[in-house]
């Protein structure tokens, strides 16, 4: 008993060493003004109109609102979309192509596409630029640099609510 209770002692200050590297924390705020800027300067750069949500603070323009019947009414939503993700540089990470890919439930994707599938119905089309704050954040993911603003083109193809 006495080893396991030693063993316990000996992960818990590993994983206490682990978590504090120099009582650094990571501030949100900051990265999340940088990320703004670039939204705005690549806006204007391209000379694209997108509004910004005064309450997220994610851009985004809506092509086609959809049938204006079926929304995504919760996390456990099923969807099905297609979409294509891209990062400011242009770079393409991820795209369904022309077939629609089934996404799962809603509350299992990253927060800002959730915010966009609440912008449109079955059939809208929306593009949303992504804070880092509503994607990965300060992790890298498959590819994707750390602390990356995120470009989504999306077709809400199908939604299938509990």
């Amino acid at each position: 008993m006495r080893k396991f209770f030693l063993l316990g002692a000996v992960l818990m200050m590993a994983l206490f060493a682990a978590c504090s590297k120099d009582n650094q924390t990571y501030d949100p705020v900051p990265q999340f003004n940088r990320d703004v800027d670039s939204i705005k300067a690549y806006l204007k750069a391209k000379n694209l109109v997108a509004v910004q949500d005064s309450a997220s603070g994610i851009f985004y323009n809506i092509s086609y609102i959809g049938n204006g019947v079926d929304t995504v009414k919760s996390t456990m939503s099923q969807i099905k979309a297609l979409y294509k993700g891209q990062l400011l540089s242009g770079a393409v990470f991820d795209s369904t192509g022309t077939t629609p890919r089934d996404l799962g439930r809603a509350g299992g994707l990253i927060s800002g596409f959730q915010f966009a599938l609440t912008k449109i119905t079955k059939g809208g089309k929306i593009r949303v630029y992504l804070p880092s704050y509503y994607g990965y954040g300060p992790a890298e993911n498959k590819g994707i640099p750390a602390n990356s603003v995120l470009i989504f083109d999306i077709e809400l193809t199908d939604v299938t609510n509990p």
